[in-house]
């Protein structure tokens, strides 16, 4: 074990997370890695007794992602697109248990939805609706045009079928596609022209952004707007992404005034605190309308045990989003969560982190990003 993540462990003790709600991030079918992910395999019985752990940890929260690849639901309107794997694609009653399960253990459940982005299968079934580049050439392997009625329409009629299956659901989670959000259809062309007056192919990439943002913030809005008349009080988050961090006014401006935004930061980099992503996001949102994943460094998502550059990755994000007084977060756990020990580190970290044992304060968050930086020089990274 080595010493940052021991350390962790025994500053945390018993303390419980200074966090008021916490979680786990999981995939119901394959998501956006291979089939037969481990937990798109898992019964009722597995994911009782996972559930069983989260409340007893102290959790709060579960989200999970029925979509994305492949569809975790057995899906009458797009049978090809189900995941051939994965318990709940075959069992209709699957998720509407697992959500009542959830909320006997006091955890909410939230249903996570991927659109435009990781469709490899709707992609792969339908090349007609991809996006193309300013050539006509589709862009990459997951992503479908927004603009046209039958992409609109088949992600309406999915959120529907998943609504129809009965699950309790607390919350509604959206992700944007990771890939450009950059796309010259016709129909995209023709929005473009309704919209600005304007033509599409006309512009350079870099004028583009704030359209494609406005664009996926008013379909944002309109999903949103759906799920509240399904389930009235219903939590309505977006995920963030690299392309969307360029705008959160527009997300502030767009959105409705209930919904939330979960910052998920990528940045592999770790820039000064000042200028990271979660400082952005809660320059345009109230901090009670943000949730942070905090993956930074490549902890929890890029493998297990984690180093000590990951740990204090994680370590100075967390120290930020209590200085900026952001207190929910959601671990990223698409694929299982790991080994018991694992998990207890998850624990440890949001009960121990710098920020949670000393005032974040400027000089704490400061001294943390000196720290990082001079591990990183010494390991010549």
């Amino acid at each position: 074990m080595s010493a940052r993540r021991d350390a962790f462990l025994r500053a945390a003790g018993g303390r419980p997370s200074v966090f008021a709600a916490t979680g786990y991030y999981h995939f119901l079918g394959r998501g956006d890695v291979g089939p037969r992910q481990p937990l798109s395999l898992w019964a009722a019985a597995d994911w009782e007794r996972w559930l069983d752990g989260l409340a007893a940890a102290g959790h709060t929260r579960v989200w999970w992602l029925v979509n994305g690849y492949t569809l975790a639901w057995p899906s009458r309107r797009f049978p090809g697109l189900v995941d051939p794997d994965a318990v709940a694609a075959r069992d209709a009653a699957l998720i509407p248990r697992l959500v009542a399960m959830a909320h006997a253990r006091g955890l909410k459940a939230y249903a996570v939805f991927t659109a435009d982005g990781h469709a490899v299968g709707w992609r792969s079934a339908r090349p007609d609706l991809a996006c193309v580049d300013r050539a006509g050439a589709p862009v990459g392997d997951d992503t479908v045009c927004l603009e046209l009625p039958e992409v609109a329409d088949g992600l309406d009629r999915m959120q529907e079928e998943v609504h129809a299956l009965g699950a309790a659901w607390d919350g509604v989670v959206f992700h944007p596609t990771e890939a450009t959000p950059l796309r010259f259809n016709p129909a995209t062309a023709a929005a473009f022209r309704a919209d600005t007056g304007g033509e599409l192919a006309a512009q350079p990439d870099e004028a583009l952004l704030p359209w494609f943002n406005e664009r996926w913030a008013r379909a944002l809005a309109r999903w949103m707007a759906a799920w509240q008349r399904r389930r009235p009080g219903l939590d309505a988050i977006a995920f963030n992404c690299w392309w969307t961090n360029a705008d959160p006014a527009v997300y502030a401006r767009l959105l409705p005034a209930t919904a939330r935004v979960c910052v998920w930061d990528y940045d592999r980099d770790l820039a000064r605190w000042r200028d990271r992503t979660l400082v952005r996001w809660a320059g345009a949102l109230d901090p009670a309308r943000l949730v942070v994943m905090p993956s930074s460094g490549g902890y929890p998502d890029h493998g297990r045990p984690p180093t000590d550059e990951a740990l204090r990755g994680v370590d100075r994000l967390l120290s930020l989003a209590l200085h900026l007084k952001v207190r929910e977060t959601v671990l990223f756990a698409g694929w299982g969560a790991g080994p018991a020990e694992e998990q207890a580190l998850d624990r440890a970290l949001l009960a121990a982190a710098s920020g949670a044992l000393a005032p974040p304060t400027d000089g704490l968050l400061d001294a943390l990003d000196a720290d990082y930086e001079a591990t990183r020089a010494s390991l010549k990274i």
